[in-house]
């Protein structure tokens, strides 16, 4: 995952640090710690970790010059525990370094470093807000058009069955009417077939009248 740190906009340019700030003395004292995953960060989510690391770090890219809360925060989260003798030492080991430092200020500066967390969190918000936004235009585009399709294709099913049970009917139709077709016929059949008999006989008739008429022009006329 990309760093945030560009997203965080420092107050001013930092001058190089000389040195690390000492950490102060860890109480062996039970109370709560800020290493300590608590109800926030006790989750499920496999991106939750690294994304927390990476707003550690964007903090850590706006720390600004001299001794502020964040080197505050850092001293009260290396000791591993909070409670009121850890904030105290940590705030004398504060004022050692910077005289000026003052509840009031450590507070004031919280507010900033909390404002630029909000800045980075609405611009990541929003930014993955409109991605969520694409991606829920991107799967309507892609149902409607696969529900179009289906649509069309379930009316050219329709259409089709539509068509076979027209040509099943007509089939049905065809072979009844093949059923019948010698049935049709068979009339006409008849009364050729009853004419060619009657014409046989008839060609058998007049001969039959013919060669006796002839026989006799032979016998009684010689």
């Amino acid at each position: 995952m990309k760093s945030l740190k560009n997203l965080f906009i420092k107050a001013e340019e930092e001058p190089e640090q000389p040195e690390q700030k000492p950490a102060f003395p860890v109480s062996g004292a039970s109370s709560p710690s800020l290493n300590r995953p608590g109800p926030s960060t006790n989750s499920s989510n496999p991106y939750l970790g690294e994304i927390i690391e990476v707003y550690e770090k964007g903090l850590e890219s706006i720390n600004m010059p001299g001794y502020d809360f964040y080197d505050f925060y850092l001293a009260i989260k290396a000791a591993g525990t909070q409670n009121e003798s850890i904030y105290k030492m940590a705030f004398q080991m504060g004022k050692s370094m910077d005289a000026s430092i003052s509840p009031q200020k450590l507070a004031s500066d919280a507010e900033f470093y909390v404002s630029k967390i909000n800045e980075v969190y609405q611009n990541y918000a929003q930014k993955g807000g409109q991605k969520l936004q694409e991606l829920e235009a991107e799967q309507r585009t892609e149902r409607e058009n696969l529900t179009n399709h289906s649509k069309h294709l379930e009316s050219d099913i329709h259409r089709l069955k539509q068509e076979i049970i027209s040509m099943e009917q007509k089939l049905a139709e065809a072979r009844s009417h093949l059923t019948k077709v010698t049935e049709k016929y068979k009339p006409q059949e008849d009364v050729i077939k009853q004419k060619l008999m009657a014409n046989d006989q008839a060609m058998q008739v007049s001969v039959q009248k013919l060669n006796s008429v002839k026989d006799g022009i032979i016998k009684h006329i010689n």
